[in-house]
């Protein structure tokens, strides 16, 4: 298991938003597939920690990843933009942005909160989970 736990995130109020959503910018997915679980305000969440609300599970994601590289050398080097008018699609291995909605389980918080940590678990089938879960930023989305 890879754990990840955010800094505060500031929670807007309450009033002001419908739908809330998670989004992991930047997941790179060159490697094994992995599945990520998230909770909110449970920075000691476990591979034993019950997926309830009672633990403030906000959910899952699953990765479907590209696995090893089988090609020659530089098979799998993500290349840079041939001209704005390339129309071809982006390479395979580019990072993708990712997102959770969450608008439940941040209004089970408790009413006074203001801010709040994500706590992210990723897992792989073959258990070598080092490093598996690799992002640029996460960011806090909300609707009215």
């Amino acid at each position: 298991m890879q754990r990840w736990t955010s800094q505060a995130i500031a929670l807007p109020p309450r009033t002001s938003w419908q739908r809330a959503d998670l989004e992991f910018e930047g997941v790179e997915h060159d490697g094994p597939s992995f599945v990520i679980h998230v909770f909110l305000n449970n920075a000691d969440a476990t591979e034993a920690t019950p997926r309830t609300p009672e633990q403030n599970y906000a959910g899952y994601l699953t990765v479907f990843a590209h696995g090893d590289c089988w090609g020659d050398v530089g098979h799998c080097d993500i290349p840079g933009p041939v001209s704005a008018f390339d129309r071809r699609p982006p390479h395979p291995l580019v990072p993708f942005d990712a997102t959770l909605e969450i608008s439940g389980p941040l209004t089970a918080l408790p009413e006074d909160t203001s801010e709040f940590t994500v706590t992210a678990l990723a897992f792989n089938k073959a258990g070598d989970d080092t490093g598996v879960f690799r992002f640029k930023q996460l960011t806090l989305l909300t609707y009215a």
